[in-house]
């Protein structure tokens, strides 16, 4: 594919990490090497790749599993083992279908552990990633954050950073806001010992995936008082603003409400009698 031809498939405020991300595809497909990004791509982007791109295999990998930012790695057919059609996400058996371990297809990022005393205040979200943002790091640079509560005494955020950034953030990064913190960087190889996201489970019933039914139940709101937010662009779909109210959703779609926070849609549970579909949501806490 020609480099306007896939520019023309993403917003045009996202063109600079979308030439970034063409670039590391040609290295890939020029010189038949593994070529990884340095920066950490949202759902809007990997999703679009799919398994293959351009007869490049596609891998990614945000350390977490069911991560939202990834690393990408474009794979030359010529280092992959058998023959297969796989998708990759980012767990060892996929690479294990591709016959790579994760040794061999080692992604250029290290996870940070960034500890701090709640004792006497709650850190949120914007805590941490205003201090890290505060140190002039891009947040592409960057992945998801991940935070963990001993209801004793700490708090840790855990975020995945581009391998080039990561002594400096461990260097430089000395607070929390106005409180002094620790850092550190954590080992990634017993992933079962990795922070995981925390959910709220909530089984909806909607007449269809559209994004106003869809975000009207969510909300609680009636769908004629979701059209404001939604035209306002306060509803994002995969990261993207999206003010199409009919644009039909599809399971594993990621919606952020303003106001309300973020949701995935994460399994199709079926119909009911009368036809209406039965959608299994998971709000991110």
């Amino acid at each position: 594919m020609k480099k306007e031809n896939f520019l023309k498939q993403f917003p045009k405020e996202q063109e600079y990490l979308v030439s970034k991300l063409y670039n590391y595809y040609e290295i890939a497909q020029d010189y038949e090497i593994i070529s990884f990004t340095e920066e950490f791509y949202t759902p809007n982007f990997w999703k679009k790749l799919g398994k293959k791109f351009g007869g490049v295999n596609i891998i990614c990998d945000g350390i977490f599993e069911d991560s939202d930012r990834r690393q990408i790695a474009f794979v030359p057919d010529g280092f992959i083992d058998g023959n297969n059609n796989f998708g990759f996400e980012n767990n060892e058996s996929d690479l294990e279908n591709f016959g790579l371990n994760r040794n061999e297809l080692q992604f250029p990022n290290k996870l940070l552990k960034i500890s701090i005393d709640s004792r006497f205040r709650e850190y949120l979200h914007k805590d941490f990633l205003g201090s890290l943002m505060g140190l002039n790091v891009r947040r592409e640079l960057m992945g998801d954050l991940i935070l963990e509560d001993d209801k004793k005494r700490w708090i840790c955020g855990y975020i995945p950073v581009s391998e080039k950034i990561s002594d400096y953030i461990v260097s430089e990064l000395k607070q929390i806001g106005k409180v002094a913190c620790e850092i550190e960087i954590v080992d990634v190889k017993n992933k079962n010992d990795l922070p995981k996201y925390r959910y709220d489970d909530k089984l909806i019933t909607v007449p269809s995936k559209r994004l106003d039914s869809i975000v009207s139940t969510i909300t609680n709101l009636s769908r004629a008082k979701v059209i404001d937010p939604i035209e306002k662009g306060k509803v994002f779909v995969d990261y993207v603003e999206e003010k199409d109210k009919s644009k039909l959703l599809e399971i594993g779609s990621l919606i952020t409400i303003r106001g309300f926070g973020k949701y995935k849609l994460f399994l199709d549970k079926g119909e009911t009698r009368k036809g209406k579909e039965r959608i299994l949501v998971k709000k991110y806490i």
